[in-house]
């Protein structure tokens, strides 16, 4: 699987050498708008949901086991907290609560299929995720400071992001915690087209995930070996959690 951030550095990569030294200077003097173009916020989100990301963890978990019991046997148990807080001082890593509780409750998919909770979406462990991150510093390192560089400028907003749900094509869902409940900290990003769906907590769209398995806009498919999805439903259900940049000022 490609990870969003190398995919972004191998094409920077070969930008930098284009624009040149002067280009690049430029742009680091425009970082801020750079980022405001490629990173929006939104708008406006509707209220965070009351209930904790335990109570929905436990909501989704008998979902699961009455809609779609292939997909639990897919994940790995949790994680404690003693394993939480070393693999956080491995990788130099903070986890926001929310996501705290989420590997407490389970430590990702044991395969990158479609039946990873969201389907087309794998769950990663974050044992992946850690060494996703030293893999790309390590590449970072065998560039040039003017690659880096562009690295910075044009992929910089998403330093710090956790690949929640990635789609092996380097978009999918992830979480960021530099950002508030007001700016959408977990999205839903397609980079191609920078199409952006916040929610302003990870408790909003589990409760929007767990509506998409109780309405059947998310479902086993005929066989029972793979997930599927009603996509117009599934849209129609999460806008009603989070708000996406193509919706009318």
């Amino acid at each position: 699987m490609l990870s969003s951030s190398k995919k972004q550095l191998l094409v920077v990569a070969g930008v930098a050498g284009a624009l040149g030294l002067a280009v690049l200077l430029a742009c680091i003097v425009a970082r801020p708008a750079v980022d405001a173009f490629f990173y929006p916020k939104p708008r406006s989100l509707p209220p965070v949901v009351s209930e904790t990301t335990e109570i929905l963890l436990d909501r989704l978990q008998s979902t699961l086991q009455k809609h779609a019991p292939m997909v639990l046997t897919n994940l790995y148990p949790g994680l404690s907290e003693a394993q939480l807080i070393a693999f956080e001082a491995e990788g130099g890593l903070q986890l926001p609560e929310e996501m705290r509780a989420l590997y407490r409750w389970r430590n990702g998919a044991f395969t990158n299929q479609a039946d990873g909770i969201i389907p087309g979406h794998w769950f990663p462990p974050l044992e992946w995720l850690l060494a996703n991150r030293a893999a790309l510093r390590a590449q970072l390192q065998a560039h040039t400071a003017v690659q880096i560089a562009a690295y910075r400028v044009f992929t910089g907003h998403r330093e710090g992001w956790i690949e929640v749900f990635p789609d092996g094509a380097g978009d999918g869902y992830f979480y960021d915690p530099k950002r508030s409940e007001k700016e959408g900290p977990f999205f839903y990003n397609f980079a191609e087209t920078g199409y952006y769906q916040w929610f302003p907590s990870f408790r909003n769209f589990l409760a929007g995930v767990i509506e998409c398995y109780e309405s059947g806009a998310y479902r086993v498919a005929a066989g029972g070996t793979r997930m599927e999805e009603d996509s117009e439903r599934t849209e129609t259900i999460l806008k009603r959690y989070g708000s996406h940049n193509l919706d009318a000022p």
